[in-house]
């Protein structure tokens, strides 16, 4: 495990989320697939009553751009604060080169760092722990964001998956400096469960099985394989996570005020909250309009959290998400 408490005070500012224009109902996706079942189907098995799909001319480092920018606008950050751009993302431009010197141009920065972190559904969580590392030390403003397109690596032919999945995107600034701040970082952890390595998938595209060699149609696409065994891992493993980072910092779940968890399905977080002991009135959940946003989830939770909720300074935030690969990371916020 990862456990990191910040020597001196780290702060978030935002984050803020974009989500495509695109609504895609339930109806719609079996449309798509061309599927006789009903959208009730969909929302019973998942909660997910409507998702965001990008359209085919859009790619991640569109939408990562597109949140930063929201980000830094509505801030008013000053581009020359940063010293770093991070991008927490499993659905890249291209395989090569890394997707976050591709932003840059379309922010309007030159000369920074650049880094690309592959956490899958842990994605913005990562990047914040990765990100309050390197400010301290660096010193420099860290900008981090999450972004992820699922719909283009869904399947027609497995409505298990493509029922679940959105795309989006959120992004934050990792700073010392309060101005601003909308959280305070008190402690964050990482972990992995190396039992479920590859549970979700795509087969074919790297170096273990490149696409010129693929003869299988189906493993260019997302797979989620022995969904009791995802499900229950999955809950597992992000109350497990929540659970240490708390006894760490001997805090119980009773006196966090509000729980971010990943938006993987409805159930799974319901399941979760009630293993964890956590009141379910202080979960945010948005699955139900956005879907499975992988490693955005979390950025995009949040958001909605400070911008539509009843969030009042001082209160605790606990960021808790995990995925494939079975990594998990967990975070504790104070709202200022």
């Amino acid at each position: 495990m990862s456990f990191m408490r910040p020597a001196e005070p780290v702060y978030l500012l935002g984050p803020k989320a974009w989500l495509p224009e695109r609504i895609v109902t339930n109806q719609d996706v079996l449309d798509w697939m061309g599927t006789r079942a009903r959208p009730s189907w969909i929302t019973h098995r998942t909660g997910v009553e409507q998702r965001r799909w990008v359209e085919d001319s859009q790619a991640c480092s569109d939408i990562a751009a597109a949140a930063a920018t929201r980000l830094l606008e509505d801030y008013r950050i000053d581009r020359r604060r940063i010293s770093q751009v991070l991008l927490a993302t499993v659905s890249g431009d291209f395989p090569t080169p890394p997707t976050s010197p591709l932003i840059l141009p379309k922010l309007g920065i030159d000369g920074v760092g650049v880094l690309d972190l592959s956490a899958a559904c842990a994605g913005f969580t990562t990047a914040v722990h990765v990100g309050a590392g390197l400010l301290q030390a660096t010193g420099g403003d860290q900008l981090v964001i999450a972004a992820d397109i699922r719909s283009k690596f869904l399947n027609r032919e497995d409505l298990a998956t493509t029922a679940l999945f959105g795309d989006g995107a959120a992004s934050c600034l990792v700073s010392k400096s309060p101005e601003q701040a909308d959280f305070q970082l008190i402690a964050s952890e990482l972990a992995a469960d190396a039992s479920m390595a590859d549970i979700i998938a795509i087969r074919a595209g790297g170096s273990r099985l490149p696409h010129h060699q693929n003869t299988d149609p189906a493993k260019v696409f997302l797979k989620m394989e022995h969904g009791a065994t995802l499900f229950m891992k999955g809950v597992d493993n992000m109350s497990a996570a929540a659970a240490t980072l708390l006894r760490r910092l001997e805090m119980t779940v009773a006196e966090v005020d509000w729980l971010v968890p990943h938006q993987a399905n409805l159930h799974l977080i319901r399941t979760m909250t009630d293993k964890l002991g956590a009141d379910r009135a202080k979960v945010v959940e948005t699955v139900q309009f956005t879907g499975n946003t992988s490693g955005a989830s979390v950025g995009i939770a949040l958001a909605h959290l400070k911008e539509r909720l009843p969030l009042r300074p001082g209160q605790s935030v606990l960021l808790i998400s995990a995925g494939a690969g079975g990594v998990s990371a967990c975070a504790l916020l104070r709202s200022l």
